[in-house]
């Protein structure tokens, strides 16, 4: 690889930089943020109405009790497979023909939003059918999620802290593997290699970290406003700008990655199917390899080979 701009663009120093300057930011802004201070109740528009539904508000009636539950769980299960069946693979796959959702990419992804989705709607239906009755106007589900402000932003801070250390740690562990940069960590990428160190490490120190901030940000052991005491002032136009740069580096993770390069997952020629089985079979005037990078696709195979009494099956072959 020539040493231009994708060379230190993608560089391990640079994707280590970027990658765990997103945890000290996210820690920055959520000590900075006022609201993380409140004592006033949470609302956020969608997911509050969510929360609500699921998790408060519950009539004293066992029957009403009984059919917000029986409301919710079929919301996430709709949810659930209209993520799956009407989204990924319909709306996605075969409608949008969108690569970066292709066979079950991002599954999991939709199928999530599908859910929060079809809660708010539920939590409508609900509403509604409250508002029939009449006499349970107290109960009706808003963006008002019942707990503080200052509960909230905890909670967003654990699960932020989950997601931004498993992936700094994800980026930690694919730059002492790969091998674009031969010359870069030779002794931590050896002592990275070893056995089942790098799996004894990953757990241990995810489990150990955790812990540690956890206890740190439920606790308010520690006091930002004391030790900061006007060394990093901030105010809402520095807080916004701080939230952008967030969201700037968390694409910059994503832009670093090189499997991403033709938007298939396919680089340096990793995972592609083993020439000698469809070595001259592809029907489309290029090569098999060639075929697989530019559609996604393996190469339509020969009518000899689609009348053979075996199927070929990763590196083996297995009976039709």
């Amino acid at each position: 690889m020539g040493k231009d701009f994708r060379y230190y663009f993608q560089h391990p120093w640079s994707r280590l930089i970027v990658a765990y300057l997103v945890i000290f930011f996210n820690f920055l802004i959520f000590a900075e943020d006022p609201v993380s201070h409140s004592q006033t109740e949470a609302n956020v528009i969608v997911v509050g109405n969510c929360f609500s539904f699921v998790t408060n508000k519950y009539p004293r009636e066992v029957g009403w009790r009984l059919l917000k539950v029986l409301l919710w769980l079929l919301a996430i299960l709709i949810g659930l497979i209209a993520g799956k069946f009407l989204f990924h693979q319909r709306l996605f796959g075969q409608l949008l023909r969108l690569k970066m959702f292709r066979e079950d990419h991002g599954s999991w992804m939709t199928m999530f939003f599908s859910t929060i989705l079809f809660l708010f709607i539920f939590s409508h239906i609900y509403n509604t059918i409250l508002l029939m009755d009449g006499n349970m106007g107290a109960y009706i589900i808003t963006d008002y999620m019942g707990i503080r402000n200052e509960s909230f932003m905890k909670l967003a801070a654990v699960g932020t802290w989950m997601g931004d250390f498993v992936t700094a740690w994800m980026v930690t562990d694919m730059m002492l593997q790969d091998k674009p940069y031969p010359d870069w960590g030779k002794s931590a990428r050896a002592f990275w290699k070893k056995g089942n160190v790098r799996i004894i490490l990953f757990w241990t120190v995810l489990f150990t970290l955790t812990s540690v901030v956890v206890l740190v940000i439920t606790t308010d052991w520690i006091s930002w406003d004391k030790l900061n005491r006007g060394f990093l002032p901030s105010d809402e136009v520095s807080r916004a700008f701080l939230a952008s740069f967030i969201l700037v580096f968390d694409l910059l993770i994503v832009m670093q990655r090189g499997d991403l390069q033709d938007g298939r997952g396919v680089r340096y020629g990793d995972h592609l199917p083993p020439h000698k089985y469809i070595r001259n079979t592809s029907t489309y005037g290029t090569t098999p390899t060639e075929h697989l990078l530019n559609t996604g696709r393996r190469p339509q195979t020969s009518q000899k080979a689609r009348n053979s009494p075996y199927t070929w099956v990763g590196q083996r072959k297995k009976k039709k």
